[in-house]
């Protein structure tokens, strides 16, 4: 699971103010807090391969080579493109028809490709007596009809649920409001997190609580258990061929016409970064060697 100091160790600063955006050499990447531990590896390792952007791209100055990389959320990476605050947006969902219109016909690529699980602690009761849940359970479950665990199944303890949500900047959180919920809202009562790694470290220590998570943030940790939803696993065969249903892509976004730096940092995303994808649980979108 990637952690905290993974991204220490990747060496990449907070924003600094636009103006003096405006005047450096860097370029800033924003976003799906889902994809910033995948985006902060390859942009450590897009600037210890390419030190100054002349090697990057012939026409570009000496400069040193710097790549900033910041959360904030999906919402984030289309609004921070839309001010000017980054030159490339992070987005662990399908952009909408408004946001592509307002941006002007963005550049975006898929650079990975995700899921919306659904997961406990693994001594949560739940991982014992359940290997999945319906989309009307969990319906019922995260609107706050369902609050204790006996209501899912009567040899559970009467415990209540703890649920534990994405904030609404979050892309899974649009997801599964929109394939799940539909035209339900979630419980007030729900724990919400500014990012996945505060979820996933409140999922790590609570037996009581039940989220819904990238599964690829969750998938290879030893801690948490994921379900099957509708009689459907979120593999990653089953996410390439779109049986599991709260499947969703990993956008990486600039405006259109970037500058020829920002171009080329996103082909090294879709290029060198894709064994990065694949080391981090997630399902890379090109072969990787």
């Amino acid at each position: 699971m990637p952690t905290n100091s993974r991204l220490s160790a990747a060496a990449l600063l907070a924003f600094a103010a636009a103006a003096a955006h405006a005047q450096d050499a860097s370029i800033r990447v924003g976003g799906s807090t889902t994809a910033l531990p995948i985006i902060s590896t390859c942009a450590a390792h897009f600037m210890e391969k390419y030190t100054t952007w002349d090697k990057v791209d012939p026409a570009a100055g000496k400069e040193q080579t710097v790549v900033y990389v910041t959360g904030g959320g999906s919402g984030f990476g289309v609004k921070g493109l839309l001010n000017g605050t980054i030159d490339v947006g992070l987005v662990s969902r399908d952009l909408k028809d408004t946001e592509i219109t307002s941006l002007n016909q963005p550049a975006m690529h898929v650079f990975a490709r995700d899921a919306v699980a659904i997961a406990t602690n693994t001594t949560n009761p739940l991982a014992k007596a359940k290997q999945g849940f319906s989309s009307a359970e969990l319906a019922g479950i995260f609107s706050g009809q369902m609050q204790q665990l006996s209501a899912l199944d009567s040899r559970l303890p009467s415990k209540t649920m703890v649920l534990l949500t994405r904030d609404a900047s979050g892309g899974v959180t649009e997801i599964f409001q929109e394939r799940v919920m539909k035209e339900q809202r979630l419980a007030a009562g729900r724990l919400q997190f500014p990012s996945t790694a505060a979820l996933i470290r409140k999922l790590e220590t609570n037996d009581a609580a039940i989220a819904f998570v990238s599964a690829g943030a969750v998938g290879q940790d030893s801690q948490l258990k994921m379900y099957a939803v509708d009689g459907v696993t979120p593999t990653q065969e089953n996410i390439i061929n779109g049986k599991y249903a709260l499947n969703r892509p990993m956008l990486i976004v600039a405006k259109a016409n970037a500058p020829a730096k920002v171009q080329r940092f996103v082909e090294y995303v879709l290029g060198d970064c894709q064994a990065t994808v694949r080391e981090m649980g997630f399902v890379p979108v090109r072969a990787v060697r």
